[in-house]
């Protein structure tokens, strides 16, 4: 009742008032100038820049639902990581845009697999997500237990590729977090291949502090965001 109160105050005042809550209009149109730039990346850096335009549709749903203030930073984590995902495509560029090579050809160990395959939408299948200490990427004896039965899962199913999303808590900056969470991604990846699970069918992706698990600031919270996810497509 009170946002709604004070909805019609602004919309009949909103000329003599201050303080009254605009769609971000500035930051949503530089997360889309950023996505624009990225354009690279759609093709080198698939996973990266799909998590750039989901973030962004987020950030268009929620000031279309009037939640400006959440609408913007959702907007500003769209901006990070599109730039994320262009200085990706831009380090896979030569890979990326090389001619392609004779299939016959073994050339696995020369190429980076992290998200070059554009796997698309899918869900977890039967991959269990696996959690983290703070700021930490190295794997617990739990993380170990759950990958080697993740492991188990992907040899029984021979066709099935995995994105592994590295996500954080929101302690630190989001560049931060950025890092740390593709730090937890690979590692996670590096663990599956040493159980014998081809890179090929591994590529990662982090969304940092963006997409976090629970809300609230308690360590349950903190503790349930720091982690790997699965996203498998078969």
């Amino acid at each position: 009742m009170f946002r709604l109160r004070t909805l019609v105050i602004c919309f009949l005042f909103g000329g003599l008032l201050t303080g009254c809550p605009n769609r971000p209009v500035e930051t949503l149109s530089a997360a889309e100038g950023a996505l624009a730039d990225a354009e690279l990346a759609r093709k080198c850096a698939p996973d990266e820049f799909a998590a750039a335009e989901r973030m962004y549709a987020k950030a268009q749903k929620l000031a279309d639902e009037e939640k400006y203030d959440e609408a913007e930073t959702a907007a500003l984590a769209a901006k990070k990581l599109a730039v994320k995902a262009q200085q990706k495509a831009l380090a896979r560029k030569d890979d990326c845009e090389a001619p392609k090579v004779d299939p016959n050809n073994d050339v696995s160990e020369f190429v980076d697999n992290s998200g070059d395959k554009g796997l698309g939408d899918g869900d977890s299948g039967g991959m269990k997500t696996v959690y983290f200490d703070y700021n930490a990427h190295e794997l617990t004896e739990q993380a170990q237990g759950t990958l080697a039965a993740n492991a188990a899962w992907m040899k029984a199913n021979p066709t099935a590729r995995v994105v592994i999303e590295g996500h954080c808590d929101n302690r630190g900056s989001t560049e931060y977090n950025l890092a740390l969470g593709e730090k937890r991604a690979r590692v996670v990846r590096k663990y599956l291949s040493n159980w014998g699970i081809d890179s090929g069918r591994l590529s990662i992706v982090s969304y940092g502090e963006e997409q976090p698990l629970a809300g609230g600031e308690d360590e349950g919270a903190h503790a349930r965001n720091r982690r790997a996810e699965f996203r498998v497509k078969r």
